[in-house]
C-alpha cells in the first residue's frame, strides 16, 4: 500500500514562493516523506485495520509498532481470538501474560500474537510537514547536487545541507525526534 507524502505540491509551491512541476514536486515530496519513514520508523499517516504479527518476548505487554495507536480491533493467538487484554498507550497488557492461552497451561507456539489496530495521525503534525516541504525544496532547488556553480560573473554556493538530496539533516531529527520509535524500551525508577 502506497502511503500519502506528507505535504501537498500546492504547500511546497506555497514554500518556496515559486512555480513547481507539479510531477517534480510529487516525487520530491514522495521521497522526503520516505526518508523521514525510514528514519522515524514509523508510517506516521492514519492507517486503518493496519495488522502486525508480534512474537511473544515479555509475558507481561506486547509493545505495538507503529504509534499513536487509536484503535485495537482484534487480537488473535494461534488463531483463538481473545477479548481479555487492554490497551495501554502503544501496549497490550493481559492479565496472566501472553504465555498462557485461555483456560489451557500450554504456551502458544511459536509464539505469535496477531493484532489488527488502527494507528498514526489524522493530520500530519506541523514538524513532520515542515521536515518534509525542507526535505522536498532542497532536492528541487539543486537538483545536480551542485556545490557551487559559476556563469560569467554570476556565482552561487549551495549551503553544504542541500548536497545530501534528501538527507536529514541534525535539525531535521532533532525535529522528528519525536515521532521515531525505539528500539527496546528503558524504565526509570
Amino acid at each position: 500500500m502506497a502511503l500519502p507524502p506528507f505535504a501537498t505540491a500546492a504547500e511546497l509551491t506555497a514554500s518556496m514562493q515559486t512555480p513547481v512541476d507539479a510531477a517534480a514536486a510529487d516525487l520530491a515530496l514522495a521521497s522526503a516523506s520516505a526518508v523521514i519513514r525510514r528514519w522515524t520508523r514509523q508510517t506516521i499517516t492514519r492507517v486503518v485495520d493496519d495488522v502486525a504479527t508480534l512474537r511473544i518476548i515479555d509475558c507481561g505487554e506486547l509493545v505495538l509498532p507503529q504509534r499513536p495507536v487509536v484503535s485495537v480491533s482484534h487480537v488473535n493467538v494461534n488463531a483463538l481470538v481473545l477479548n481479555d487484554w487492554v490497551l495501554s498507550g502503544d501496549r497490550l497488557l493481559r492479565a496472566g501474560g501472553w504465555r498462557q492461552l485461555p483456560g489451557t497451561t500450554t504456551y502458544p507456539d511459536p509464539g505469535l500474537v496477531q493484532v489488527t489496530y488502527t494507528h498514526g495521525w489524522d493530520e500530519i503534525p506541523d514538524e513532520v510537514r515542515a521536515v518534509c516541504l525542507d526535505l522536498a525544496a532542497s532536492t528541487l532547488s539543486n537538483p545536480s547536487m551542485l556545490r557551487q556553480e559559476s556563469i560569467d560573473d554570476y556565482a552561487r554556493t549551495f549551503a553544504a545541507e542541500s548536497l545530501g538530496l534528501g538527507g536529514l539533516s541534525e535539525n531535521h531529527k532533532a525535529l522528528l525526534g519525536d515521532f521515531r520509535r525505539r528500539i527496546g524500551t528503558v524504565g526509570l525508577r
